[in-house]
């Protein structure tokens, strides 16, 4: 029996996280050129916590993470895309730690290692961003 699994989005809160979301965001940017702008920010130690994408450009989140902390990053997925996404991510034991579901229903995630989920979400805290909530149906 397959068990049915409900997503609940991240959420931006107001407050003082709206200040440093503001400088931890990235601009808006085109996917071509956000690779080029993703491998740079990666080379100089600084990677996503948060993603959202709208029907042609994407921003993330940035900040500064341990070295031995692991994410997969994902853009611009189709619920089923995401969701396969998400099953593999489970399986090897990643939780996934931010979402953003666009108004076309276009998802955007976020999972990182577990060693590092717990300071993942307190990082999130301070920006003002709530964590994904993954919930197995009945």
């Amino acid at each position: 029996m397959t068990v049915k699994t409900t997503y609940t989005p991240s959420k931006l809160l107001p407050g003082e996280g709206e200040l440093l979301r503001e400088q931890g965001f990235t601009r808006w940017l085109s996917p071509d050129l956000f690779q080029a702008a993703a491998e740079f920010l990666r080379n100089i130690g600084l990677l996503p916590i948060y993603a959202e994408c709208s029907p042609d450009k994407q921003r993330r989140c940035l900040c500064w993470h341990p070295p031995d902390c692991m994410f997969e990053i994902r853009t611009g997925r189709a619920l089923e895309n995401f969701e396969e996404l998400d099953r593999r991510n489970v399986e090897r034991g990643w939780p996934l730690l931010s979402l953003h579901v666009n108004e076309s229903g276009v998802h955007s995630a976020v999972w990182v290692s577990a060693n590092h989920y717990e300071t993942a979400k307190t990082v999130l805290a301070r920006y003002g961003i709530t964590p994904a909530l993954r919930t197995p149906s009945p």
